[in-house]
C-alpha cells in the first residue's frame, strides 16, 4: 500500500493541509463550539501541540472557506459560512532579547501592515501600535463589517524574555496596552481568539482585555489540540497495520504508542492524548520509536527559568499544586511546576477533590527521558557517561535481574552527579538521582508511588522485571528490606505477569553514594 503524505515539518496552515495532505483530524466540532457560544476564547498548551493550525482553522472558518470544511463535523451544522475581515497575528520570530519593545512594536506593525494589504484600507505605521491597532479595527468595520482577531504565542515575547526582567517588563507593559484595544473596540469585534503556552491570560497583562473564556482546563475542549487514542486507530489504521507486526502485533504496538508519546492530561476528567508532533513523525520515520518532540527543540524559557531562579532541580519530581496556581501568579513570579507543566514536561495526573490539588507526573517515556537528560546536561556529568557504553551494561542488568552489576555499575553514575544542584541530601534527593539516570536510559522509572499500604520510594519496570525500591540514609539495611516486608508494596503488581523484586539500599550522607543493598522476594 502506497505511503500517505502526513502533515509533518511544521505544517500550520488549514488550507495546505486540506489540500494537499492525507490526513485531518477533525476538531471542527470543538471550533464550531466555541465559535458560536463564546466572544473572546483563550487557549493555553505546550508547544508543537497544533496550536497554530488550530489558528488557521478558525481564520478559514470566518474567511468563510466553506469548501476546506467539506465531510468535516462543522459541514453538518447550521454554521453561517459569512465572511468576515481576519487580522492575524503571531507574535514568534523577533529577536526580543535584544531588541525588546522596539521589536515588539516593528513585528506588530508589519503584521498590521499584512491586514491592511489584504483588506485594501490604509493606516500608517505608529509606535503607539495599539491605537494603530484600533484604527485598523474600526476601518475595516467600516468597509466589511464585525472583524475577527485570531492571535498565535501571544506570550513568546514575554517567554524569551524570561530570563530579563526589566525588558520582559516594558514588552509587558506594551502588550497590556496593545490588547487593551480588544475591549475598546468590543462593539466592532465578532470573535477573538488567543493562544499561548503560559496563562499569563489570567493576570494583569490583560485587564484591559474584556477577559476571554479561558478554555484550556475545560473538559469540553480537552481534545482540541492533540490527538486522542479513539482519534489515533481511526485516522492512522493504515500505518498501525502497517507497522504493528513488526512490534509485535496492533496490541503489543498500540501499547508501546501509548506508553511512548501518549498521555497528555490537561482536564481533571483526564482525557489523555498524543503528542501531534512526535506521533505523526514516529508514522512518517517509518515506524521508529525517537524523541521526536524532544529533539526539536527544548523550550528555552524553562532553562532560562530554571538558571535565572536557580532551581532545586529534584523539586521537580513528585510535583503537586492547587488549581489556582496554574494562573494565579503574577508577571514577575512565575512558579515552577506550572511552567513544566505549560512547557509540557509534566502534565495531570490526579485530581483530590477534598484538598483541590492536583499531582502531576510526566507525561510518556519520551518526555521523561528528554527532561532527565535536559537535567542532567544542565547540572551533572551524567549526561556523558549515559552515552557511554557502560550505559548498556546497566540496562542489561536490569533486564537480566542482575542486581549486583547493576548496583556496581550504578554507583559510578552516581560519582559523576553534581551535588550542587541540591543541598538536600536525604532519602528524596536519592530517589531523584537514580530516576533521574534510570530514565535518561530509556527505562521507566517512578519515583514516591503511592498505595494503599504506604508510598514506595522507587519502581523500575524493565521488561519481565519490576523492581520495587526502598531507599535509606545511614541505616541499617535491615531497615528497608523489614518495611519492604511489612507494607508488601509490591502486591499491586502481582497481576502484572512480571517477576518482582524488592531491593532495600542503603545510601551515605557522608560519601554520597550507595553503601549497602539486598534484594527480598516478595510475598505473593
Amino acid at each position: 500500500m502506497k505511503k500517505r503524505k502526513l502533515p509533518i515539518g511544521g505544517v500550520q496552515t488549514f488550507s495546505t493541509l486540506r489540500n494537499e495532505y492525507d490526513v485531518y483530524i477533525d476538531k471542527t466540532k470543538q471550533v464550531y463550539e466555541m465559535a458560536w457560544r463564546y466572544r473572546a476564547v483563550f487557549l493555553a498548551r505546550p508547544r508543537r501541540f497544533g496550536k497554530s493550525l488550530l489558528c488557521s482553522t478558525i481564520e478559514s472558518l470566518f474567511r468563510g472557506e466553506k469548501e476546506l470544511f467539506d465531510g468535516l463535523f462543522i459541514s453538518t451544522t447550521d454554521w453561517e459560512w459569512k465572511e468576515y475581515p481576519v487580522i492575524c497575528l503571531d507574535l514568534t520570530g523577533e529577536d526580543f532579547a535584544n531588541d525588546g519593545v522596539s521589536a515588539l512594536v516593528s513585528l506588530l506593525n508589519n503584521q498590521l501592515d499584512v491586514a491592511c494589504e489584504n483588506y485594501g484600507i490604509t493606516v500608517e505605521q505608529s509606535e503607539l501600535v495599539g491605537s494603530r491597532f484600533a484604527r485598523v479595527i474600526r476601518e475595516l468595520f467600516k468597509k466589511y463589517g464585525p472583524v475577527v482577531v485570531v492571535v498565535d504565542e501571544y506570550d513568546s515575547p514575554l517567554l524569551s524574555t524570561i530570563d530579563q526582567p526589566e525588558i520582559s517588563a516594558g514588552i509587558r507593559e506594551k502588550l497590556r496596552a496593545f490588547f487593551s484595544v480588544t475591549k475598546q473596540c468590543d462593539r466592532y469585534l465578532r470573535f477573538v481568539f488567543v493562544t499561548g503556552v503560559t496563562k499569563f491570560a489570567k493576570i494583569s497583562l490583560f485587564s484591559g482585555f474584556n477577559q476571554p473564556m479561558d478554555i484550556s482546563m475545560s473538559t469540553a475542549y480537552c481534545d482540541v489540540c492533540g490527538i486522542t487514542h479513539d482519534e489515533l486507530e481511526e485516522y492512522f489504521a493504515q500505518e498501525i497495520n502497517t507497522f504493528a507486526p513488526e512490534h509485535g502485533g496492533r496490541q503489543a504496538y498500540l501499547e508501546k504508542l501509548r506508553a511512548f508519546y501518549d498521555g497528555y492530561s490537561f482536564t481533571n476528567d483526564f482525557v489523555s492524548v498524543y503528542n501531534t508532533y512526535g506521533i505523526l513523525n514516529h508514522f512518517d520515520s517509518s515506524g521508529e520509536f525517537l524523541p521526536y518532540w524532544s529533539v526539536s527543540g527544548e523550550p528555552s524559557f524553562a532553562r532560562k527559568y530554571l538558571e535565572a531562579k536557580n532551581i532545586d532541580a529534584i523539586d521537580i519530581e513528585n510535583a503537586v499544586i492547587d488549581v489556582g496556581d496554574f494562573g494565579s501568579y503574577r508577571d514577575d513570579t512565575i512558579t515552577l511546576f506550572p511552567l513544566l507543566y505549560q512547557a509540557g514536561y509534566l502534565t495531570l495526573s490526579s485530581y483530590n477533590e477534598q484538598t483541590g490539588f492536583y499531582r502531576l507526573n510526566y507525561p510518556n517515556v519520551e518526555v521523561r527521558q528528554s527532561l532527565a537528560k535536559f537535567l542532567a546536561n544542565n547540572y551533572s556529568e551524567v549526561a556523558s557517561v549515559v552515552r557511554s557504553s557502560t550505559s548498556e551494561e546497566l540496562v542489561r542488568s536490569l533486564l537480566n535481574g542482575d542486581m549486583d552489576d547493576f548496583f556496581v555499575l550504578l554507583k559510578t553514575y552516581l560519582s559523576r552527579v553534581d551535588y550542587s544542584l541540591s543541598s538536600k541530601i536525604t532519602e528524596y534527593y536519592f530517589e531523584f538521582a537514580v530516576s533521574n539516570i534510570v530514565n535518561m536510559l530509556g527505562l521507566k522509572c517512578k519515583i514516591e508511588v503511592h498505595t494503599s499500604h504506604g508510598r514506595m520510594d522507587c519502581v523500575i519496570f524493565a521488561k519481565n522485571y519490576i523492581y520495587v525500591f526502598e531507599f535509606k540514609v545511614d541505616k541499617p539495611i535491615e531497615t528497608a528490606l523489614r518495611q519492604l516486608k511489612e507494607k508488601n508494596y509490591a502486591q499491586i503488581y502481582n497481576d502484572s505477569g512480571k517477576k518482582l523484586v524488592e531491593v532495600g539500599v542503603v545510601f551515605s550522607r557522608e560519601t554520597r553514594n550507595i553503601i549497602e543493598w539486598k534484594t527480598r522476594q516478595p510475598r505473593p
